[in-house]
């Protein structure tokens, strides 16, 4: 926890310069208000012991850290909902947390004052600090546990439907450590509630429940001020360009298995002999954005050479088949496409001729969409398609339907010339 404590130091003094530059800034206003707040709640922990017996309140430290680990998660919500709009309604729903964050501190504040604590400053446990690492329960703690809970699954809820619009890959993934965390957190209220159930009767489930505790809150915390502040200082440690190099080595293992099948038969569309072995995975990493590249061009040379092999007969049998697979949308698009690309090369392979009826087949890549609410992705969303269609061809369903298809349409062809 203390490591944790001083990277929560580190991260807040980061935003904090950056709010002092941009301070009309309301999702960085919100985050760093989260940060502060949760930043002092873990200052004050192992601290507790000193600052009650200087207030001369027992267990008044441990009061003011739940109260800040609240002001945090609804901080944290707040900079979730600015992080798409600032309208009115956004901040009239802004607004209305923060009534319910100031009511639950006031109910807190007055549990705790009408609830005086079973312990007295003079207590030796107390003084010594033994006392701290005690089970604690008392009535405020339900209503933290309870707001809290609410609160972290408010945040699941909005970094997981924020992250599936995110464009940049950082911000994608920090909202998706955001998520994560913030299940941490609703481990560690789990683990809170088992922890007070359990600690008084079993002292020896009592160390057990406390270091889960322990493990949950700091794990949740580091997460979640990771994914935070990951989209700022991520770039500038290099991040954005080592996440890009990642993506294009997954996408050029993604293309491999249709790049694979065109080449066994077509090998005129590589440019440069293919890479294998471990210099070849090294040299596909150091260059994967190129290879990415290069494969996709690779792919569609070989669309363009088969197109004569490519048959309507078999597009219309795979589209059939593909149905009565219980395929929708772009997956059966998907294997309609895998289809008529495996035939076109089965009949290349076997030396047929060119089909008569080429010009009426599809033309391919027969997607992604070209229609889509984000916009045209261009290349990515081609490699993103074709990543679809090479996964399709290597399914058993692709291989049924190429050979179903394939047959029925060489049982047509010559009952068509004979006609």
């Amino acid at each position: 926890m203390i490591a944790v404590t001083l990277i929560c130091w580190g991260l807040s003094l980061y935003k904090l310069r950056d709010l002092a530059r941009d301070r009309g800034n309301r999702p960085l206003r919100a985050l760093c208000l989260a940060l502060i707040a949760i930043t002092i709640s873990m200052t004050l922990q192992p601290l507790m012991p000193k600052i009650d017996q200087l207030v001369g309140i027992p267990d008044v430290t441990r009061l003011t850290s739940n109260c800040l680990s609240l002001v945090c998660a609804t901080a944290a919500q707040a900079f979730l909902l600015y992080m798409t709009s600032s309208d009115v309604s956004t901040r009239r729903r802004v607004r209305r947390q923060s009534i319910a964050l100031a009511l639950t501190i006031t109910v807190m504040i007055i549990m705790f004052v009408a609830t005086p604590s079973d312990v007295s400053l003079s207590d030796p446990r107390v003084r010594t600090g033994e006392y701290y690492g005690e089970p604690f329960h008392a009535p405020f703690l339900f209503v933290y546990l309870a707001y809290l809970g609410w609160s972290l699954t408010q945040v699941v809820v909005l970094a997981n439907r924020y992250a599936g619009i995110a464009h940049r890959p950082l911000l994608r993934f920090g909202l998706r450590m955001i998520t994560v965390g913030s299940l941490w957190g609703l481990a560690y209220v789990a683990a809170k509630l088992v922890a007070v159930g359990v600690g008084n009767r079993s002292p020896r489930w009592a160390l057990i429940t406390d270091a889960v505790v322990v493990l949950t809150f700091s794990t949740s915390i580091l997460l979640v001020l990771i994914g935070s502040t990951i989209p700022s200082w991520g770039p500038r440690v290099g991040l954005d360009r080592l996440w890009v190099g990642a993506a294009a080595f997954r996408d050029y293992y993604r293309l491999y298995p249709l790049w694979t099948r065109i080449h066994a038969v077509l090998p005129e569309i590589a440019l440069l002999p293919p890479p294998s072995g471990v210099r070849g995975v090294v040299s596909i990493a150091r260059d994967a954005s190129l290879r990415r590249v290069r494969i996709t061009v690779e792919i569609l040379d070989g669309y363009a050479t088969l197109r004569p092999w490519m048959s309507p007969a078999v597009a219309a049998q795979a589209q059939d088949a593909a149905q009565e697979g219980g395929l929708l949308g772009e997956q059966q698009t998907a294997m309609v496409e895998a289809v008529v690309i495996g035939a076109a090369l089965a009949a290349r392979l076997d030396g047929a001729p060119p089909s008569s009826e080429a010009t009426e087949a599809p033309a391919l890549p027969l997607g992604p969409p070209r229609d889509s609410a984000a916009g045209d992705l261009g290349a990515a969303d081609q490699v993103t398609w074709l990543a679809q269609v090479a996964r399709a061809i290597e399914s058993p369903l692709a291989r049924i339907i190429i050979t179903r298809a394939t047959s029925e349409a060489l049982s047509i062809a010559p009952q068509s010339s004979e006609r």
